[in-house]
């Protein structure tokens, strides 16, 4: 069985132009219960038929902004996940969180709970480009909340990083690296801008090549700088967009990373269990209809990890498991094991010209990308598979 779980927690205080989750705004929280009750109809209705509770190396809670929400929201939740779950100080335990949503008191309350690592989402400390992203916090109260976070001693924490934004060029991404660095964080994610088609960023910018944004081989000068520089100050590259010191990597990611298994529950959430990947509706009134008491008191009982037929979206067996677990090995610094099984699903002639270009090495039976193929990675490996 799996062992991490992800529960995703809609709510924002602001919804940024540039985000394409399953999130949104209720000022007057009129559905923040509502959401509640559903979410832990959800774990009792998948979970009820466990013969004994299942052990939990990772628990992510994501969004959304799941910040938003007081400790005390949280609580009925963790009771219904220890039904079914064993979880203790050595699960890693993460919540997603904005500046703008947290205080002392609050984030205390997290860590009483047994939250013990945070995902801390400030994208930049530029307060120009801050304002283009309305994250619905300031750059100083960016820098509070860290100092925050470090005083009260959470177990590890990340900060989230944003690059290729619009008008940002490579100085003030690198002012906002040192800025960054300066609160000497465990853990680091940065990702480059997507313009997703369905978000206020995809109607004004349309595509990549619109003139406010960064040319892409300025987002490829960014990547670079980003990488030799927390490298340089020993956080260490550990998967194509996470640096983190020895011991904080990011166990719940690395679960997908390596292709395992895992529990999600809420709306959109997809998870991977018993071979399955299934999906939940990501209309907030059809997921609240769906896990409500009375639908779910209708489904018979089996013994396994319980799922409605409509929700299976892909049964993954034996070579589409082998596709992914090249597919995400393969953006790990730590790169792909082979043995014989993944080297049949490996082109050899487009291995041996990849390895010519010094895109990819093979060293000890392992095949890893080298910094010159990170950014064009994807494209790397879908070649790689036959």
């Amino acid at each position: 069985m799996a062992s991490s779980l992800y529960i995703h927690l809609p709510f924002c205080k602001t919804k940024c132009p540039y985000c394409d989750f399953a999130s949104f705004i209720d000022k007057k929280q009129e559905r923040y219960k509502i959401y509640f009750d559903a979410l832990e109809n959800e774990i009792e209705f998948r979970c009820r038929s466990f013969d004994q509770k299942q052990k939990l190396k990772t628990i992510f809670f994501g969004g959304g902004t799941p910040s938003i929400h007081d400790p005390s929201e949280l609580e009925p939740l963790f009771k219904t996940l220890s039904k079914y779950f064993d979880f203790d100080d050595a699960t890693e335990i993460t919540l997603e969180a904005n500046p703008g949503t947290v205080d002392r008191n609050k984030l205390l309350g997290f860590k009483d709970l047994g939250i013990n690592r945070l995902s801390l989402g400030v994208q930049t400390f530029s307060e120009e480009l801050i304002g283009y992203l309305a994250r619905g916090h300031s750059v100083q109260e960016a820098c509070e909340i860290i100092e925050l976070v470090k005083e009260i001693g959470f177990k590890s924490w990340s900060l989230d990083l944003i690059y290729g934004l619009p008008h940002q060029n490579l100085d003030q991404w690198q002012k906002t690296i040192a800025e960054a660095l300066s609160f000497n964080p465990p853990h680091i994610s940065s990702y480059a801008l997507s313009i997703e088609p369905t978000t206020p960023f995809g109607q004004i910018y349309k595509n990549s090549m619109h003139q406010d944004l960064p040319h892409e081989e300025s987002v490829i000068q960014m990547y670079i700088y980003l990488n030799k520089t927390l490298e340089s100050n020993s956080l260490n590259r550990y998967e194509i967009s996470n640096w983190s010191l020895q011991g904080h990597e990011a166990s719940h990611n690395l679960c997908y990373w390596h292709a395992e298994e895992y529990y999600a529950f809420g709306l959109s959430a997809h998870g991977y269990v018993n071979k399955k990947r299934y999906a939940n509706s990501r209309d907030f009134q059809a997921y609240i209809e769906k896990f409500s008491e009375r639908a779910i008191e209708t489904i018979n009982k089996s013994n396994e990890f319980q799922l409605f037929d409509d929700e299976v979206i892909e049964i993954v067996d034996d070579d589409k498991y082998l596709e992914e677990r090249i597919f995400l090995n393969l953006r790990l610094k730590e790169g792909l094991e082979l043995n014989s099984k993944i080297e049949e699903k490996i082109n050899s002639h487009k291995l041996e010209n990849f390895i010519n270009q010094c895109f990819i090495e093979k060293t000890n039976n392992r095949l890893i990308l080298t910094n010159d193929a990170l950014m064009i990675s994807n494209k790397i490996i879908f070649e790689l598979i036959k």
